[in-house]
């Protein structure tokens, strides 16, 4: 027996009595399909404003389980989709409410049209001290999704085998991860199993770090997955607010996001250089000049 009003298999009602009233609604999960957040849209007050926090990895886009399509609903309400490729929390915040919990927004986690999977969302105030901790991190380290990004992830999960993805045995340790190896070309060589252990455990902690599945073929699959990661999280912020820079002023940004973020770089012209290798190697869009350490994009 459920108590009356909560029943972990309907979420989304108790999700669509926030959203109602809501005169600016942010929504953070990391699975988000445009069946589940599409009642949520019609639910919406036309005059919100609309903030979208999520991950589109391309495997799970492949999977079905995440969709960056919703990119194009959230456009058209005027909102924004912010990217972290490791961001796992589920919340809403409207005004002073928020709900927290486990569902995400699919069908089956917000229980449309039937019964879904057993989910929980319980209301907190949306000054909740953790609650203001995770917002701030992952704006900090969100980078905002354009078309591009859409395209190019969905290009990404469309170049993976039709076979499930075994998942990295390990997970990025730190929302704020940045590369931090050259030269980026190397990652396919160690993945593939052609560069020696020297060099294997040295790009190790970046294929960990990106969360690359096993089971990619070519090293297009290979390169269209880390360059889909790329635009995500932190560095695809970096990726946006330091190209089109010239060199020093890229390295004084790239340490002011730092700073904000408390991530300490002990050479910031080096790790700069390296960013703008994995950046210019990985993100078509982007080109690199003056010797490299320059982005143009």
């Amino acid at each position: 027996m459920t108590q009356q009003g909560f029943d972990p298999q309907r979420c989304g009602e108790r999700l669509l009595a926030l959203v109602r009233d809501a005169e600016a609604l942010t929504v953070v999960a990391p699975f988000i399909t445009v069946s589940g957040i599409g009642p949520l849209l019609s639910a919406l007050p036309g005059e919100s404003t609309l903030e979208v926090i999520t991950r589109w990895r391309p495997d799970e886009v492949a999977a079905g389980v995440s969709d960056p399509r919703v990119f194009d609903l959230v456009s058209q309400r005027g909102g924004t989709v912010a990217l972290h490729p490791v961001v796992h929390a589920k919340t809403y915040i409207s005004g002073t409410r928020a709900l927290v919990g486990s569902a995400n927004v699919t069908a089956n986690g917000l229980g449309w049209n039937r019964p879904g999977a057993v989910e929980i969302l319980v209301e907190v105030a949306a000054e909740d001290p953790a609650l203001v901790s995770l917002m701030a991190a992952l704006r900090g380290t969100s980078a905002t999704a354009m078309e591009a990004d859409r395209d190019a992830i969905l290009a990404a999960a469309a170049m993976l085998p039709p076979v499930p993805l075994r998942a990295s045995a390990e997970a990025a340790d730190r929302i704020d991860w940045l590369p931090t190896y050259r030269p980026p070309e190397v990652l396919w060589k160690v993945y593939s199993g052609k560069r020696e252990e020297s060099v294997v455990e040295l790009v190790r902690p970046e294929l960990a770090a990106l969360g690359v599945p096993a089971g990619l073929t070519t090293e297009e699959a290979f390169d269209k997955y880390i360059g889909a990661i790329l635009r995500q999280g932190f560095a695809g912020r970096i990726a946006r607010e330091c190209s089109n820079l010239t060199t020093m002023k890229a390295i004084q940004r790239l340490i002011e996001l730092c700073d904000e973020m408390g991530h300490t770089i002990d050479d910031p012209a080096d790790s700069w250089e390296t960013i703008a290798a994995w950046i210019a190697y990985f993100l078509p869009r982007y080109r690199s000049v003056s010797g490299g350490s320059r982005l143009i994009g």
